[in-house]
This record gives C-alpha cells, structure tokens and sequence, in this order.
C-alpha cells in the first residue's frame, strides 16, 4: 500500500477533505464522478483504496482541533473512556445532538459512502484489470462489512448502507444488517489473496487478505451469539492456516519493528519517509501522549509534544493490572510493562532512565491522571519521522485495528460459550495469549474467573484497542459500566511532600479530583448510542433508540 499514498492526495485529495452533509452525513453527491471509477486505470484504482485506508485511519487533528470527524484514535479513545478504563472518564450527559455519537456516526457511513462508490461503480470500468478490480471491489466489501459492524454494534438498528443512500432511508433491524454482513464477509474472502507464509504481509502493505475478511467474520458471529459458527470460522480459517502468531515479546507492539508482522490482521501502514509525511494519515496522533510540561518524559519517549488526551489509565483499571499481571517472584509480565507503568515505576531508575537528570512530575500537575501513565501505544522517538520539532513531527509505526491475541481470544470465548474446538482448544488458544504475556497457563476455559478467564484476559490484552465497551454491553456486564465513578477531573502532583524524584508509595500520591457535572451509564439506555438529532430531524423515517 505504501507505494500508492502519493497518487492518493495528488488524485483524491477532494475524497478525504469533502464535506458532509445532515442525511446520514453522506459526502456531497458530484465530489468524485462516478465517471472517474468506469475510466480509472490500475493504478487510479489502486488510489481509490488506498484512500479509503486513509481516511479509516484519519487524522487525530481534524477531530481534536477542528472538530470535523473521528479517526481511528478517536474512535477507541471514545469507547474506552466510556468503559471506565481511562482516568479521562466519559461523563454521558451528553445528548443525541453531541458531537462525539454525531462524529463516530459520520465516520462509519462516511467509509461506507465510499466503500460503496468502489463496489457500485468499479464493475463497470473497462480500462484497468479484472484482477485489480475484483481485489478492490473485494476489499471494500469487507471494510464496508467492517464499519457496518460496528454501526449494528452500537446503535442496535442503524439504516443499512448497502447501496448509495439518499437520506430517506429508516432504520433496518439488526438481524436483517448482521445477515448482510456475514454475506459480505463470505463472499468477500472469495477474491482475496492469502499471505503467503506469516511474514507474508510486507508483501501486501496494510491490504485486506482472506484470512483477514474471515477473522471479522469470525468476530461477527461471536458479537451475534452464533458460538458455533464463530469457533469454527475462527479455527479453521484462520488458525488452522498457520500463518499468524503473536510477536514474541508484548512491549515491542508499540514500535515500528512489529509493523507487518505474523500478529497484525489488519493495520494502517504508515511509511517512515519524510519527503511524504504531510501526505499520510495519522497526523498530529503524537498529541496522545504525556505532557512534557507536567511530567519528565523518559529517555526514549517522545517530548516535542502531548496533550494528555487518554494518556493515563484509570485507578480501576491500574489496579486491575497490578492484580492480574503479578508474578510469583514479585515482578510484573511483560504484558503489563507494554501497557501502563504506575508512578513509583515511572521513576524507578531500573525501570526507566532520565539522561537530564530530572524525573517524575512537574508543579503543574498532569490531567486526567490517577497515578498510572499509558505506556501502550505511547509516542517513542524510534516510531518518530519528520522535521526537527513538533507540529513538523509524526508517528510512523503502523496502527493495528485488529491483532492475532484478538481472534485467539475471540475463539477461546466461542468454545467458552458451546463452539465446537478445533485441534487447539478453547483453553489452548487462551494460554496462548497467557504465555506471550508472561503468565502461567490459565487451569480451565472459564469466562468470568478473575484470574484467567477470558473477560479478565481480554481487558488485560486489549485495553486502547475499543473493545471494553463493546465487550461489556454484549456481556451484559451492565453493573461495570453503571458502576464507574466519572464524577471528577483528576489532576496528579505526584508526591504530596512535592519530593516527586524519589520513589514513595501510592499512598503519598497527591490527585486533586474536580467535580464535574456527570451521569452515570444507565441500563435502558448507554448500551446503544443515539442516532444524532441532525439526521433524526431530516429524515422522519428513522426511529431514536431508547431513552434518548
């Protein structure tokens, strides 16, 4: 994918800065001639892809400073703030007119809108090559399939986007969107190539194979309850095929040394050349990080820039960690060391080093903390790329949307809950994720054994990738969610006696937490988002979801 940014932004840029409008936040019909799909070559149509991979990615800065649309940063951060697992908690007294539930939903039908001028338009161009178009046109069925997904997800029952929409359209039942979507998916992974070894996705870029397409098939069915359906998709199209296996050391998926390997499914490839920097998604995603003015950034961490966007984990979640990802000999997994580091650990000189000198927390103080700071996914100077200083700096090392720990934990639920196991069992799969983390294995497949079942393991392994939320509602763990204290902003100081360089205990910390006018997430109503008052109030045929 790397080689076709460049045609991209010369050819469409129009496609990735078009406006929308209020009907189902539908780009503007005449953006891009239909025309220009039935004439396009190979390699035009290769841009048309790679443009769609753009924009599901996004741009952090078009959300955060404009406030135009979501990105991929933004969506998960949305959705894990929402679960309680960020100190920046989400407070829901937000209605339907907000602009968080508006953006995320423009930013699903948005992909779709173009995902669909591919599938409707492509088949009758006559210029490029049968095998360019039909990989295309397979590609976006799936991400269509994808965003679709995620809609049916939250929303519960959100107009099906299988054609060009006009913004008359109701809403369509779930069953109806989740029968559409496997069909996609199904029919999709027909036309697509399977890597061809597990290092066989450097060939590929960040492009969709079929083992890809089965694995949200898989994911489709365990969301719909279909257990049987998704162990054995799982198992035998995409574990079976052996051509994914996890990175052999956790803290490594947070540089760019793991981009393309056996455990990506699916990512966004980023290309680490500064001559096309400003041509790339992902710009300005290096604000999700600590910021340099209220803390000592250690060696290796990126400090040009950070705005404390969902940078610090909450205490519940801090805690969790610490619980769960224990060892015998007192020490923590490497799992947790690639995921959150406490205070006293930050400082900690065999931990982390400070070649200034200066460490821990600054007289400002750090928003939005509660004493654990984010190491996952975290800014690191070895995934930086452009000029000498912030804003002409970026991250290069890929975003991955879905991971091979995800489908093993994906397949250990289906067993879990009545799929048939393939030659790895359900246990098996889970263990698995266990070992890489650095734990013993799990005794039996239990769902809800706080020490190694796969809810426990699934936030463990997959905290900052938007599955808490999604996962507790389909749960019904609605006492999780409702029982999250969102009343307050923290601030963190560090120690109280201000000596924040040398290492004390958890209970020296200083956190002043400001009340905020907040609600609680309530039952009957949180678990599905509402449609936005916008589209509501152009289209007299769609229903608002409960409570709102």
């Amino acid at each position: 994918m790397k080689k076709y940014i460049i045609p991209f932004i010369l050819l469409f840029a129009s496609l990735i800065s078009c406006d929308v409008n209020d009907t189902l936040d539908i780009p503007q019909k005449g953006v891009l001639s239909t025309d220009l799909y039935k004439t396009a070559t190979d390699e035009q149509t290769l841009g048309f892809i790679a443009a769609i991979h753009a924009k599901i990615r996004g741009k952090y800065y078009e959300d955060r400073i404009l406030g135009s649309t979501a990105c991929a940063f933004s969506i998960r951060a949305n959705l894990d703030q929402m679960s309680g697992d960020f100190a920046q908690y989400y407070s829901f007294t937000e209605t339907a007119g907000g602009s968080t539930y508006k953006k995320m939903w423009s930013y699903y039908y948005t992909n779709i809108y173009w995902c669909n001028m591919i599938i409707i338009n492509l088949p009758e161009n006559t210029v490029a090559s049968q095998e360019v178009k039909d990989r295309a046109v397979a590609e976006a069925r799936v991400i269509r399939a994808i965003m679709m997904m995620q809609l049916v997800q939250l929303w519960g029952n959100p107009p099906l986007a299988d054609h060009i929409m006009d913004g008359t359209e109701g809403n369509t039942p779930a069953a109806t969107s989740w029968a559409f979507i496997e069909k996609e998916l199904n029919e999709a992974a027909l036309s697509l190539p399977s890597k061809n070894g597990p290092d066989g996705q450097v060939a590929f870029g960040s492009r969709l194979t079929k083992e890809a397409a089965y694995a949200y098939l898989g994911k489709a069915y365990l969301w719909e309850g279909k257990y049987s359906d998704a162990a054995s998709t799982l198992y035998s199209k995409v574990i079976a095929t052996n051509l994914y296996s996890l990175v052999a050391d956790y803290t490594k998926l947070n540089s760019y040394t793991s981009d393309l390997s056996a455990e990506y499914i699916w990512e966004c490839n980023i290309q680490n050349d500064p001559a096309i920097a400003l041509s790339q998604a992902g710009l300005m995603d290096a604000v999700l990080n600590w910021a340099p003015a209220s803390l000592n950034i250690p060696d290796g961490y990126y400090d040009g820039v950070g705005w404390n966007d969902v940078a610090y984990a909450s205490e519940s979640f801090g805690v969790f960690m610490e619980n769960h990802e224990q060892l015998t000999n007192g020490k923590k997994t490497a799992r947790y060391r690639g995921t959150l580091a406490s205070y006293e650990e930050l400082i900690d000189p065999t931990l982390f080093t400070y070649s200034n000198g200066n460490k821990g927390s600054k007289t400002g103080g750090s928003g939005y903390c509660e004493g654990y700071f984010r190491l996952k996914l975290i800014p690191r100077k070895e995934n930086i790329m452009g000029g000498t200083s912030w804003p002409t700096q970026f991250m290069h090392n890929n975003l991955p949307y879905m991971r091979y720990s995800e489908v093993l934990l994906n397949y250990a639920e289906a067993v879990a809950k009545g799929g048939n196991s393939g030659a790895i069992s359900g246990l098996e799969a889970l263990n698995i994720v266990r070992r890489r983390a650095g734990l013993q294995d799990a005794s039996a497949l239990d769902m809800n054994n706080e020490q190694y079942g796969v809810k426990a393991e699934r936030r463990a392994e997959l905290f900052f990738e938007g599955t808490r939320f999604i996962d507790l509602v389909r749960w019904k763990d609605f006492d999780k969610l409702s029982g999250v204290n969102n009343s307050y902003s923290p601030m963190f100081y560090g120690y109280v006696d201000g000596n924040n360089g040398t290492q004390q205990s958890k209970a020296n910390w200083k956190i002043v937490k400001n009340p905020i006018l907040a609600e609680r997430f309530k039952t009957g109503k949180n678990e599905l988002f509402p449609i936005p008052t916008s589209d509501i109030n152009a289209n007299p045929n769609l229903v608002q979801n409960p409570g709102w």
